[in-house]
């Protein structure tokens, strides 16, 4: 019975085509990888962006988090997007000073499992409001039907300064109810007297922004 024998050089030539090819695949593979990261990144970091801010559109001040161009024309894009996709109607900055926190003043998480006090400075006649939400940014239902405090319904310390309680338990005094929310957001509201304020004086009173301390978790 014949056979047939290839020769080294054939066989050499072979496998360097094989190589190639398989090179190519991997290669191509690799870009396609890639681009395919890249994309996700880009998405991912932009939608954070949108949602959360960065150091370009967002100012921070301990826990608090403010986005300073809020409702004026020439707000950067990332304001504006997280106006459009959040569907909130906001008092322009202009008017108002909007803070918002996700975590205590230590860095820990807002959670329901946890109570909380929550310090706040006079604000020198200046109208404020103080509301919890859950993560998604609804308000949390409860049977006492409290939802925030403000500078007509607080009940404040003889120098003009407050206390809010945080919990799913009960409270003498100024006591937010957080249920079973799970991750909780505040949002606390200073608006601007009729004469407006300046910079200086914006500055200052981003200064004073309410201290807020766990307690304990449960």
């Amino acid at each position: 019975m014949a056979t047939i024998e290839l020769e080294p050089a054939s066989i050499q030539s072979k496998l360097s085509v094989a190589r190639a090819i398989i090179g190519i695949i991997v290669r191509a593979i690799t870009v396609l990888l890639t681009i395919m990261l890249a994309i996700a990144i880009g998405l991912w970091s932009s939608r954070y962006m949108v949602s959360r801010g960065s150091p370009l559109s967002v100012a921070t001040y301990g826990p608090w988090q403010q986005w300073p161009n809020i409702g004026r024309d020439d707000a950067d894009p990332y304001t504006k997007a997280h106006m459009v996709t959040t569907g909130k109607l906001r008092i322009g900055s202009d008017s108002a000073g909007i803070f918002e926190a996700r975590t205590d003043s230590d860095g820990a998480r807002l959670h329901s499992s946890c109570n909380y006090v929550i310090d706040g400075a006079n604000m020198r006649g200046l109208w404020w409001s103080l509301a919890v939400f859950d993560a998604r940014g609804n308000l949390i239902g409860n049977d006492a039907d409290r939802y925030e405090f403000t500078a007509d319904t607080i009940a404040p310390n003889p120098n003009g300064s407050f206390v809010v309680t945080l919990g799913r338990d009960a409270r003498p005094g100024n006591w937010l109810p957080t249920s079973g929310a799970g991750r909780l957001v505040l949002v606390f509201t200073v608006l601007d007297p009729a004469t407006g304020l300046s910079a200086e004086e914006r500055a200052e009173r981003n200064k004073h922004l309410p201290i807020i301390k766990r307690e304990g978790c449960s």
